[in-house]
């Protein structure tokens, strides 16, 4: 075995061992057997990113040279100068994999290169040649002929731009009415790309870029990729969304701490608290459930609902089989963030049940409150003064929310304002002398 795969064993050893799946002895067994090996040289951040923005200068300067005097070109001149930038970005692409392929910093600046100057050209040839066509349709050419530069350059960047090409044209579509739901075979072929990261270290920093990024475009895409035929049909799916991420985070991520390491825990746990605030008010409850059918919205093409039915079905059922694995590992946060999709789905049966929005909006009042007090109650208890600070922060938005609906003297709420933070300073100053052992 290589030193790399033995260095990966070793990463992968105290998760195993938290897990059960190997005894303590096992483990000091397997160091014993492969001997020690030299810790693997840390990569420099502010090389890759300086690497990164100099390509991004690069391409922005080539860019503006060759919009210098540009109309007074032939047609040519012009057509020559717009594939230059492209085969000049190739050349260097080819060097870095000759001569720096294991320069982490010259691979992720050469094929950030490249994928810029692959949409310069192709703007400046249709351009050139007055080619006719959408910007939607630039976008996914854009991004589709950029893709294979995440795989040959094993870089995170061209990832990071492709995925981004990919939820702004699912965004345009949707402006223009039109079906998008392909995002999501766009977005899985990033996926193998996405295991051998994880493989190689779970908790590296390309891996993590990369689910930050998946987060926040699946996110985007969620809303826009439906075609809204069952109004709210969003609360369901945005719901087990976020306990998906999060149950996942907890279930394939739970041997880091820290924040940056662990995207999918802590964005879908965001995204729990902040839609479950939401879902306190009225507003999301009206006029949805199954009684405002909008069939109108398929023009006569039945097919377009089928992402509804995919996304609606597809997301809740694999957050409900983590959830059902988390109750079987006894992990209570787990569970609690785990049953926001159930929740919502009773709020959503009682909200298209009856005219009355109460019940639903009330259903969530409870649930934000049990979430916000045990994680204020379990933070002072393992001393996590971010956690109880989160269930802080959650208790008081709600209870500032409520005050809101309710016609109170400026003076009232001005006194319940200065006790929640008295209460908030002083919960927080308790747990600073506690964990610097002070009476």
């Amino acid at each position: 075995m290589n030193k790399k795969a033995i260095r990966s064993l070793y990463d992968e050893l105290p998760g195993l061992v938290a897990r059960g799946i190997l005894t303590p002895d096992a483990a000091e067994r397997l160091r014993a057997h492969y001997g020690p090996v030299e810790p693997a040289r840390p990569v420099k951040l502010a090389v890759i990113i300086f690497g990164v923005l100099g390509s991004l200068l690069i391409g922005a300067g080539i860019i503006l040279i060759l919009a210098h005097n540009w109309e007074d070109l032939s047609r040519p001149a012009r057509a020559i100068l717009s594939f230059l930038p492209l085969l000049l970005a190739q050349g260097l692409a080819v060097w870095t994999l000759l001569k720096m392929r294991d320069s982490i910093a010259w691979r992720e600046g050469a094929s950030t290169l490249v994928f810029l100057m692959i949409g310069a050209s192709i703007s400046l040839v249709a351009q050139t040649y007055n080619i006719s066509g959408d910007l939607p349709g630039f976008i996914l050419t854009w991004s589709l002929l950029g893709l294979p530069l995440v795989y040959i350059f094993n870089a995170v960047v061209p990832a990071l731009l492709y995925l981004w090409g990919i939820t702004e044209w699912a965004c345009h579509l949707r402006y223009e009415d039109s079906f998008n739901a392909g995002y999501w075979l766009l977005a899985a072929l990033l996926l193998p790309q996405l295991a051998l990261w994880m493989k190689a270290g779970r908790y590296r920093t390309r891996p993590t870029l990369l689910l930050w990024a998946i987060c926040v475009s699946t996110t985007v895409a969620a809303g826009v990729t439906i075609e809204r035929v069952l109004p709210g049909l969003w609360i369901i799916l945005y719901s087990a969304l976020f306990a998906l991420m999060f149950l996942a985070g907890e279930f394939w991520f739970s041997e880091s701490g820290g924040f940056w390491p662990r995207p999918l825990r802590h964005f879908g746990a965001g995204g729990v608290l902040v839609l479950s605030f939401l879902l306190t008010f009225e507003w999301p409850w009206h006029s949805i459930g199954w009684r405002h059918w909008q069939w109108e919205r398929l023009h006569d093409t039945a097919w377009r609902a089928i992402p509804d039915a995919a996304l609606g079905a597809l997301i809740p059922l694999a957050a409900i089989i983590l959830l059902v694995t988390t109750v079987r590992r006894k992990a209570p946060l787990g569970l609690l963030f785990g049953l926001a999709p159930i929740i919502a789905t009773v709020g959503y049966c009682l909200s298209s049940l009856s005219e009355s929005y109460a019940p639903a909006a009330g259903l969530f009042d409870l649930y934000l409150l049990v979430i916000g007090l045990w994680l204020i109650v379990a933070g002072i208890r393992v001393n996590k003064q971010g956690q109880m600070n989160v269930g802080l922060l959650a208790v008081m938005a709600l209870i500032i929310a409520r005050f809101f609906d309710n016609d109170l003297s400026f003076l009232l709420r001005g006194l319940i304002f200065i006790a929640l933070g008295i209460a908030l300073l002083m919960a927080n100053i308790f747990m600073l002398r506690r964990k610097r052992g002070e009476p």
